[in-house]
């Protein structure tokens, strides 16, 4: 008699585990996915302040329906509760659609090809596994289709393959910024550790060149200004460099925070050229956007990127030539073309354009920072930026931004 106690205790136990696992699956999975699917459709750039909002959110169904089953009860309820199955499916269903959703816009609007690869990858081993679940699940329970009550089972088939096509995927190119060498691609955090070792070198530098400056100043004096040693011209111009050197790393690897207003895009574009170093007369800038548009951005961190890019595209022009910058919109987003008939670039060097340190410059004046820099600011806006190769000659830099940063007045989009 103790023995079958025992076991009628020991079922109950097991039970109640079972009831209270499936009580979070059923209840809080899909919630999860929709934060996933929000991060994929790129709202942690465009809208921070709304994705918090979706983050604290999401899990307020999941608590309101546990006051109206119990999570202990679930096993009952799944045996003998339509009602349950008709609230559960509703539930699961409606938040699936709109995970489905984001992730299908997700990639839809995606402007950069190496970000929308990963992307179509994802969608590609995601969807069908949560289409799969919601139907077997949560459709065949609530409309009683007794007869395909264990093709939930199959689920442990869709895992196992999806598993293997991530794998896959990871091995030849990388999968969710994953390489089977375990050598990760972090899309974002590049520059910030670009930032925190900029800070502890530009430190170091300003010490050691005030310490060369004063030695140097103390040589003068014991020197006629008009005979003064070529050692002395060479140390000051190296100081000089270095103080550039120390200049840009901070402006281009600092902490991006953005104070944002509605700029006309026109002055943006006009402004930039006016403080572009192009000195070369045959070289014409043309702009020729919509003088209506505003962006809603950082101007003075909007400009700079302006201003790298104009200085690129003259510098990529040997002997004359044109920089045109023309924008409209294209479906979801506003794109702006800035296209030069310069000489263009290798396949390496295109690849490798917004890496940081990557550039083919003199490195006395150019430290592979500024596209670099570029790519985060507009990343910051919620935007891409790409370059690819005109079918005659030059480069056409492409920068989007979402619809909503675009009005056609002053007020925001």
């Amino acid at each position: 008699m103790q023995s079958v106690w025992g076991e009628a205790i020991r079922e109950e136990i097991y039970i109640g585990i079972y009831s209270v696992m499936t009580w979070i699956s059923y209840s809080f999975a899909l919630p999860a996915a929709l934060v996933m699917g929000f991060y994929f459709y790129g709202l942690n750039n465009s809208n921070p302040k709304l994705l918090k909002k979706v983050k604290t959110f999401s899990w307020l169904p999941a608590i309101i329906l546990t006051f109206f089953f119990n999570p202990i009860n679930f096993d009952t309820y799944q045996q003998t509760n339509q009602v349950f199955w008709i609230v559960y499916c509703s539930y699961n269903v409606g938040i699936g659609a709109v995970v489905l959703t984001l992730i299908w816009r997700g990639i839809h609007i995606e402007k950069t090809p190496e970000i929308k690869r990963q992307k179509v990858l994802l969608g590609a081993v995601v969807m069908p596994a949560t289409c799969y679940v919601l139907i077997t699940i949560f459709i065949f329970h609530t409309f009683g289709l007794t007869d395909l009550f264990k093709a939930w089972q199959w689920n442990v088939v869709i895992v196992i393959v999806s598993f293997i096509a991530a794998m896959i995927m990871a091995f030849r190119n990388g999968f969710l910024g994953l390489k089977l060498s375990a050598r990760t691609y972090d899309w974002d955090s590049d520059m910030d550790l670009i930032s925190k070792g900029a800070d502890y070198t530009n430190h170091m530098l300003k010490n050691q060149t005030a310490k060369i400056e004063m030695c140097i100043e103390h040589l003068k004096q014991h020197h006629d200004s008009t005979d003064l040693p070529e050692e002395l011209a060479i140390m000051t111009r190296s100081i000089s460099s270095l103080k550039n050197y120390i200049d840009r790393m901070r402006r281009h690897s600092q902490s991006i925070n953005l104070i944002q207003e509605p700029c006309r895009v026109a002055d943006l574009l006009t402004e930039a050229a006016s403080l572009s170093p192009i000195d070369n007369p045959d070289i014409k800038l043309n702009i020729n956007v919509d003088e209506n548009v505003y962006l809603v951005c950082d101007k003075s961190h909007m400009e700079e990127v302006f201003v790298n890019i104009f200085t690129n595209a003259a510098e990529a022009i040997h002997d004359s030539g044109t920089i045109e910058a023309t924008g409209g919109p294209d479906k979801s987003v506003y794109c702006l073309y800035i296209k030069d008939d310069g000489t263009g670039m290798d396949e390496s060097t295109l690849k490798n354009l917004f890496t940081p340190y990557s550039t083919t410059k003199n490195t006395e004046k150019n430290f592979g920072l500024g596209l670099a820099y570029c790519m985060n600011v507009i990343k910051k806006h919620g935007g891409s930026i790409s370059a690819k190769n005109n079918r005659d000659k030059g480069v056409t830099i492409t920068i989007t931004f979402p619809l909503k940063r675009v009005a056609q007045s002053g007020g925001e989009g």
